[in-house]
């Protein structure tokens, strides 16, 4: 009887492969009123330039989150909140760098820190309007999910989708830029989600 739930178990593990973090679940797309932001040159006013620092998902290892797939969340959160320039000149370029994925290696209840620096900058200048540092993390619990490699790809989403939210929720609130003004450097706290 031991042996064959061994190899029951060691079926799972070898049939078990990691998927990457999908664009659609790392998106804010819950947004039931429009945000209406302090610096009107927000709305339909910017284009994503560059988002690095992502890795791709190894089957055999854990899931990790994408750059192109962290791109995709970013352009459609914008496009929620009616900030996205599409079509038109952007007011703003914005560059997200995904400083760290912080993942366990084990455990029931997965928690995934993310840590990404934005830039906004300026589209005809190039100078800089805001730079924040936002950390945020998610927690995905043993019964949400069997699979370790399916809480961990769950907590990867909610923590860059929180992250995304949190950096959008900062934005809305800040005044624009003018010429002497310097760039706003701020750490964000950690936000339960």
């Amino acid at each position: 009887m031991m042996l064959i739930m061994t190899l029951a178990v060691m079926v799972l593990a070898v049939g078990a492969c990691a998927g990457p973090a999908g664009r659609a679940n790392m998106a804010v797309s819950n947004l039931s009123a429009p945000i209406e932001p302090f610096d009107g040159g927000l709305i339909g006013g910017i284009a994503v330039a560059s988002v690095d620092g992502g890795r791709e998902t190894n089957p055999l290892w854990t899931s990790e989150v994408g750059d192109e797939d962290f791109r995709g969340a970013l352009n459609d959160s914008l496009r929620t909140y009616g900030w996205l320039s599409e079509g038109e000149a952007p007011r703003y370029i914005l560059r997200a760098h995904l400083l760290e994925i912080r993942q366990p290696l084990v455990g029931l209840a997965m928690t995934v820190t993310a840590k990404v620096r934005y830039e906004l900058v300026d589209a005809v200048n190039e100078e800089p309007s805001q730079a924040e540092t936002v950390t945020t993390e998610h927690t995905v619990p043993y019964g949400q999910a069997f699979a370790a490699d399916d809480r961990v790809r769950m907590a990867n989403e909610g923590a860059i989708r929180a992250n995304i939210q949190e950096f959008l929720a900062r934005l809305a609130v800040k005044p624009p830029p003018s010429s002497s003004t310097p760039v706003a450097e701020v750490a964000m706290p950690k936000s339960p989600t």
